[in-house]
């Protein structure tokens, strides 16, 4: 019989897919996945069927055939007819073991290969496809021996040096997987698979200047590689953030169509608060790829937050023709209607949002909110208690459920609810807040202070507790040298008026004039509307025997709560002479 291989290899030139193309992109070395088999060229037909090699050949046309149809149950056996024509051709049993990996079916690979390999000892190719086949059922330990045996044979063979590396790294023999790559890049220095990969081992290894030193020299020598750009620039995103952005900048002066570098710029100006940059990045990205939907939530996203409503909701839009982002894209949408005072349309657009979805919390509490500002407080009210009854805690829910309650004159009952939610979620300082704001309304003073020390327990830089504490000190003229302290470290965190006030007033108790004037009268330019700075300025005044001022500022607080009764006496004592 005359060479089957001949035979094969004369009539046609095959092409098959090379497992290397999974090292691209892959941080962690992953298994080889089936490798489809692809013919580029026919062959000459013949006729002479009594022929084993034409018999032979035949059956492989038919396998040729069914696996262009995806046939592959047919194609395997049209391949086997082909085997049992020609027994000896290594090639086509090669063949039948891809196209059993292709099918998923690595122990038939497997057994094929056995046979090739027992028959030919010193198949590269074969004991290559056996440490593929292996890799695939994650036996990297025989997967190593194979490749190690492969090279033996031909130790120039680059895939091979990437596969045992791959193999040894999956083993966590990351040491074994580094030699190996670095012998064979003195042999071949511009392998660039090979010094992407072991880049990549170096960063696992920590070994950043290795790692950066590999990534300088694969761009120095593959300027345009863009895989390289992207890890080495989350390099120096860390390190040098300047000469990150220079990396991706320049990259894509080059490679302007680069859609991963754009990206990672774009990630990366977000992290530096640059949002208009940001957002031209992510445009450019989304013209390549106009239905990409996280690009297209991404750009919403920064139009929100540039409060650029109008183009938010061009994008939300869009978002609502995609099934899978149907719920967020809702959400944002009421957003950017809110935005443009559409409270009408938000609110429609959130009340699609059913319990089942799972973007249901987060929607409900908007529409809430929007019921509130909408006027319809007792819708919001329904809501938010509907929650509740749903299971659904989160400590958000209970903070407005409260201060609605509490706008709407329900103390009681938004005393009932704080408590609830503080059984609920305990380390909630806001809803603890909130329930010692509402004992202080109800009269309950005392029961306001212990809960603002409960506050303090769970955060001791709590501003308003801090302010709420020191305020109720100065009032009762005890422990002010505590109150001033607490004024000063509230207002280190939250340099608001009313805690500016507080301050003041507390070095008003302790007869510190020029201290309390430098706050109060600074409190007073914060918020000129508040009658009760005004009332404490006034005091001030009058205690440091200045009239005029103290009748100034008596009369503005008048004219702010003309129902300050004690105020209304103030004035008068001070008017009548009567001091």
């Amino acid at each position: 019989m005359k060479s089957q291989h001949f035979l094969y290899l004369k009539a046609l030139n095959y092409c098959l897919l090379s497992l290397l193309a999974l090292l691209a992109g892959c941080a962690v070395t992953t298994p080889p996945q089936p490798v489809i088999p692809t013919v580029e060229s026919s062959l000459p037909y013949r006729s002479e069927l009594t022929d084993p090699d034409a018999k032979a050949l035949f059956s492989f046309l038919e396998f040729k055939i069914h696996g262009a149809e995806d046939r592959w149950e047919d194609a395997i056996s049209a391949l086997n007819s082909a085997i049992n024509f020609d027994p000896n051709s290594e090639y086509l049993r090669l063949l039948l073991a891809k196209a059993y990996l292709h099918r998923q079916q690595p122990e038939q690979a497997a057994a094929t290969l056995d046979v090739l390999l027992e028959r030919n000892f010193e198949s590269v190719e074969g004991h290559q496809l056996m440490g593929d086949v292996l890799s695939y059922q994650r036996d990297f330990t025989s997967a190593a021996d194979h490749f190690r045996l492969a090279l033996n044979i031909d130790p120039s063979n680059s895939p091979l040096q990437l596969r045992l590396s791959m193999a040894l790294a999956q083993l966590g023999r990351k040491d074994e997987a580094i030699d190996v790559l670095e012998k064979f890049l003195l042999q071949q220095p511009e392998a660039s698979l090979a010094q992407l990969y072991l880049a990549r081992l170096y960063l696992d290894k920590k070994q950043i200047d290795k790692a950066s030193s590999v990534y300088r020299e694969l761009l120095k020598n593959q300027p345009g590689q863009q895989q390289a750009v992207l890890e080495y620039g989350k390099i120096l995103e860390r390190q040098d953030p300047d000469a990150a952005q220079e990396l991706y900048e320049k990259f894509l002066e080059e490679n302007p169509r680069a859609a991963g570098v754009r990206r990672q710029l774009a990630e990366y100006y977000l992290t530096q608060q640059l949002l208009e940059e940001s957002l031209e990045q992510f445009q450019g990205v989304h013209q390549q790829f106009p239905d990409n939907q996280q690009i297209i939530m991404q750009i919403g996203l920064i139009q929100l937050e540039l409060k650029d409503w109008i183009e938010a909701e061009k994008s939300f839009r869009i978002l609502l023709n995609s099934d899978n982002q149907l719920e967020r894209g809702r959400y944002y949408l009421a957003m950017a209607l809110s935005g443009q005072e559409k409270r009408e349309e938000a609110i429609a657009v959130l009340e699609h949002v059913g319990p089942d979805s799972s973007f249901y919390a987060e929607a409900a509490l908007q529409l809430a909110y929007l019921y509130k500002q909408n006027q319809q407080n007792d819708k919001a009210i329904a809501l938010l208690s509907q929650m509740l009854d749903q299971n659904i805690h989160h400590p958000e829910v209970y903070y407005y459920l409260v201060a609605f309650l509490g706008d709407r004159g329900d103390l009681n009952q938004a005393v009932e609810v704080a408590l609830r939610g503080v059984e609920e979620n305990p380390e909630a300082t806001q809803l603890l807040y909130q329930l010692g704001v509402l004992y202080e309304k109800q009269g309950q003073r005392q029961m306001a202070v212990e809960t603002m020390e409960k506050i303090l327990l769970l955060d001791d830089a709590h501003a308003d507790a801090l302010n709420f504490l020191a305020y109720d000190q100065a009032e009762n003229e005890t422990d002010l040298d505590l109150a001033l302290s607490r004024a000063k470290k509230a207002l280190e965190t939250n340099p608001s008026g009313y805690i500016v006030d507080t301050l003041g007033w507390v070095y008003f108790k302790m007869g510190r004039y020029s201290e309390s004037r430098k706050h109060l009268e600074k409190a007073v330019q914060l918020y000129p509307e508040d009658a009760v700075i005004q009332e404490h300025l006034g005091d001030l005044y009058f205690a440091m025997k200045l009239l005029q001022q103290a009748e100034s500022a008596y009369r503005r607080a008048l004219e702010l709560n003309p129902e300050a009764t004690q105020v209304e006496e103030k004035l008068k004592q001070l008017t009548s002479g009567d001091f």
